[in-house]
């Protein structure tokens, strides 16, 4: 029977506990870059009104970052301050046509998003 002896493993397992904190890490920020492109282009679609009242666009936020089953994910959208009245925009009333500025941002800012968050982890990557 062979035995074999191997040095470094210790510190090859703190390795890669260290790179798994890393990770999250740079996934938190990943996120948190696209979600405030994605932001921008909501609060681009959106107008303001004449009204002394808090406005939509003033109030579209990023989430911290959350898990699911699915995995981690934020929320981009009007806070719960402004959310009930920008529902009425995004899906429209009877008397009014949907004006989805939400669903408009995310499609118009996916493709930035996606290559800002991509800079997030190659940054990470070249760092290593």
């Amino acid at each position: 029977m062979a035995n074999f002896e191997f040095d470094g493993i210790d510190e090859l397992g703190q390795f890669f506990e260290k790179l798994a904190d890393d990770i999250d890490k740079v996934d938190n920020q990943a996120l948190k870059v696209g979600g405030e492109i994605i932001a921008k282009y909501q609060r681009e679609n959106v107008n303001r009104s004449g009204k002394n009242q808090p406005h939509i666009q003033d109030n579209i936020t990023v989430s911290r970052p959350q898990e699911s089953d699915e995995g981690k994910f934020v929320t981009v959208g009007p806070n719960k301050k402004v959310a009930w009245r920008a529902k009425f925009l995004e899906y429209g009333t009877s008397k009014m046509p949907p004006y989805p500025f939400v669903e408009k941002g995310a499609d118009e800012g996916e493709g930035e998003a996606l290559e800002a968050m991509e800079k997030v982890y190659m940054d990470m990557i070249d760092r290593a």
